[in-house]
């Protein structure tokens, strides 16, 4: 088995002269128990053990983590981590209800040579050379204390409650350019995504990069490669300003007085804020320090003068930071939108402060807390600090736009993808060109009447004429035109459509018996919660059998025959557990996965518009068979390889869209539910992307897409909203007012593209050029 490990090993991009001592690194017990295992099988095993290595930091309770949570393995089938569990190279536990994962001992030992050998083949001085310095200097800030893995957000956090979500928030630049390292990271084998959960709260922070148990060793690295004096200049400065920052949210919550006085620096900066505040305060004998610098003391004699004071202090210091600060790289091309109507911005963004002490710099900062809220800071504690106002902010017309007339179509660029949506409130055409921006996905709400089906039509047909590829996966039977050229399958007991899950074809290595038999099982569960685990592997085990005496194995020369579908039916009927054949008896009756055509992914992949109707289908068996067709498309497009990186042909990154109505049926839902660790969707969101896919995913509520799901989203257009519950939800994320939401004309909503927002009114297909 070494030489079938080394192989494996060079696959997976290890350097020749390391292998052996990393093939060591495997005990016997586990070279004994991969024998069984394909080259495949065994890459996947590897990879997960390496992916539970890094993330098992995401999940922490009293500030170290204590593994990965469950739902973050969605990208892995139960294949490889059963495995893993088999020989002991993982574990898991459970707390409050929510179930973690983390690397054994055994595992470690493994896994820990593998992640040292990638460190040594990661070119640092030139990630020093291309990020920022700011960069390291904060992140090194953000790794001291008690974690084993670091963390760092993969989309800008929705609220501003830590030291570090307020900086991001209210600095773009300097959010993409640690998004850009961490991405850099992460693309090495170096990081990782997976869901950060604080386990004492039972509380879920959404997606977060991770980094492995290492990550110091890739700072320190940076930081001596660059130059001294520049480092000093930032060491210097972050400081300054977290000392400012740290100070500020003393007086404005009464809050960290413990960490003021353990400071020189702390007590400093709050003796020369106290002199900005001499006309609002009395100020007292200060605390002695041995140190000579005195704790100062005070009360206060202007309550509503306090107030006024301390928000022009963290104004001045906004600007102080953004004048110092710079990131000046442009960012990300994307298509050019017109302007927003806003109101007049405040001063520039803030940039990180530095960390002195020992516990990092996520901390919480300037939480939300009402003015009227009171305290005690020496018998009175003043009123908080309020956050600063957003950078845009979207400012709803007084009434519905009069739209201009449509103005002339703009020139076709040769390699680009420029989809027409319709026309903004100043009558400008609004395109979407999914090969300028970071994915090249897309979520659609709206409730009933809001012209989702109408868009979705208009995009597709757009799509169409532009010989891309689209498949339309309809749970309604309604998302399809009535003209047009269209290849409609219509999914129904006895029709004459249908495909096979567990069929293998010998072009496509990813899809083994094992996956296959695990796929499907995935998807069994997932629409079959009840289910138990004794009979999720008596399914397993039929299958597997009836794979054997089909003369299937794991050698691609016999992927050539079909597995019947009829012969599997006989087993699970026969079964001795009665259970089981009530499950599944609705598959087979419906003909499910066989029939006189099978839908051919080559034909739907040559371009136009294909119709999965499932109308006609109970609704359980209409997410079981959408489930498992987008895993086959999954795998496809995988054996295929990823998008060639740098291409100018913006055409040439997509391969398939795929258009999923009523999406929240195929999307993990809670953070904490079984089912969501293998919700398709995920998988599609996070992975598909380098494989060409692009999601267009319709639902009435944003509720209905978890974090995982909108970091990987580029696009959200919110279209109006069939009551007032739905428009509390998705106005509160979309900043918009739900009056706003609840009076939109039919095809009209707020788009946002990256950065940009703006009323858009989609052009209905009567109304486009033919």
């Amino acid at each position: 088995m070494s030489t079938d490990l080394t192989e494996v090993l060079k696959a997976m991009g290890y350097a020749d002269a390391g292998i052996p001592t990393l093939v060591g690194s495997f005990s016997p017990a586990v070279t004994e128990y991969l024998r069984d295992f394909r080259p495949q099988e065994v890459r996947d095993i590897v990879e997960t053990l390496l992916y539970i290595y890094i993330a098992q930091n995401s999940a922490s309770s009293r500030g170290e983590g204590v593994g990965v949570v469950e739902q973050s393995c969605y990208a892995y089938t139960s294949g490889p981590l059963f495995a893993l569990a088999q020989v002991s190279l993982i574990e898991s536990a459970s707390w409050h209800g929510t179930t973690v994962i983390r690397a054994t001992s055994a595992g470690e030992a493994i896994a820990r040579p593998l992640m040292e050998a990638r460190l040594q083949a990661l070119d640092i001085p030139g990630l020093a050379c291309e990020i920022h310095e700011v960069v390291p200097a904060l992140l090194a800030g953000t790794v001291k204390g008690s974690f084993v893995n670091k963390t760092f957000p993969s989309a800008l956090p929705r609220t501003e409650e830590t030291f570090v979500s307020f900086l991001l928030n209210n600095s773009p630049g300097l959010f993409l350019e640690c998004e850009r390292f961490a991405a850099r990271l992460r693309a090495a084998g170096c990081a990782v995504l997976a869901h950060a959960y604080d386990l004492d709260g039972s509380r879920a922070d959404g997606v977060v990069y991770t980094f492995p148990p290492e990550f110091a060793y890739i700072l320190k690295g940076m930081l001596e490669r660059i130059d001294p004096t520049v480092r000093e200049h930032y060491d210097m400065l972050l400081e300054s300003f977290y000392s400012t920052f740290t100070v500020l949210r003393y007086l404005a919550c009464g809050e960290d007085y413990d960490r003021i006085r353990a400071s020189p620096a702390h007590r400093r900066e709050l003796s020369r804020v106290l002199t900005e505040l001499a006309d609002a305060i009395y100020v007292l004998e200060g605390v002695r320090e041995e140190d000579g610098i005195d704790l100062a003391r005070f009360i206060v004699k202007d309550r509503n003068l306090y107030d006024a004071r301390l928000r022009d202090l963290g104004r001045v210091l906004m600007s102080e930071v953004a004048e110092k600060i710079v990131i000046d790289r442009p960012a990300p091309a994307a298509e050019p939108l017109p302007p927003l109507r806003e109101e007049p911005a405040p001063a520039p963004t803030p940039v990180p402060p530095a960390e002195e002490e020992e516990i990092g710099w996520d901390e919480t900062f300037f939480a939300d807390v009402t003015e009227e809220e009171e305290g005690e800071e020496e018998g009175e504690e003043p009123s908080p600090l309020p956050p600063p106002p957003a950078l845009r902010r979207f400012v709803t017309p007084p009434q519905a736009p009069v739209l201009r007339p449509a103005p002339e179509p703009a020139p076709v660029r040769s390699d680009g993808l420029d989809i027409f949506l319709g026309h903004a409130q100043d009558g400008q055409r609004v395109n979407w060109s999914p090969g300028q921006l970071n994915n090249g996905h897309m979520i659609i709400l709206g409730g009933s009447g809001a012209g989702k089906t109408e868009t979705i039509r208009c995009i597709a047909s757009e799509l169409a004429a532009q010989a891309m590829p689209v498949v339309l996966i309809d749970f309604h039977g309604d998302m399809a035109a009535s003209d047009g050229d269209i290849r409609s399958y219509k999914i129904r007991e006895g029709g004459q459509y249908y495909f096979n899950p567990l069929e293998l074809d010998p072009s496509i290595d990813e899809i083994t018996p094992l996956r296959a038999t695990s796929d499907f099982v995935d998807a069994i569960s997932i629409n079959f919660p009840t289910l138990g685990i004794q009979q999720r592997r008596k399914i397993k085990n039929i299958i597997k059998d009836c794979y054997r005496m089909s003369g299937i194995t794991g050698k691609t020369e016999t992927w050539t025959r079909v597995l019947d579908f009829d012969a599997i039916e006989g087993e699970i009927m026969n079964c001795e557990d009665e259970a089981i054949p009530a499950y599944l008896e609705d598959i087979f009756d419906y003909k499910l996965f066989s029939g006189e055509e099978k839908i051919s992914l080559p034909t739907i992949l040559s371009g136009g518009i294909t119709h999965i109707n499932l109308n006609a289908l109970p609704e359980n068996l209409r997410y079981l068979f959408a489930d498992l067709f987008l895993r086959r498309i999954y795998y496809t497009l995988q054996a295929t390889g990823e998008i060639p990186r740098g291409s100018e042909d913006e055409r040439a990154k997509f391969r398939l869209f795929v258009i999923v109505d009523e999406a929240k049926l195929l999307v993990s839902q809670k953070s904490g539910s079984k089912t969501s660790i293998k919700a398709v969707l995920n998988k599609y969101a996070t992975e598909m992307r380098k494989f060409g896919v692009s999601l267009i995913l319709a639902s009435q509520l944003i509720a209905h897409f978890n974090e995982e799901i909108l970091a990987n989203i580029a696009v959200k257009f919110c279209m109006r909203s069939e009551n007032k519950k739905q428009a509390q939800e998705n106005a509160k994320f979309f900043e918009v007012s739900e009056k706003d939401l609840l009076n939109f004309q039919p095809g009209e909503g707020i788009l946002i593209i990256g950065s940009e927002k703006m009323n858009v009114r989609i052009v209905p297909a009567s109304g486009r050029n033919p």
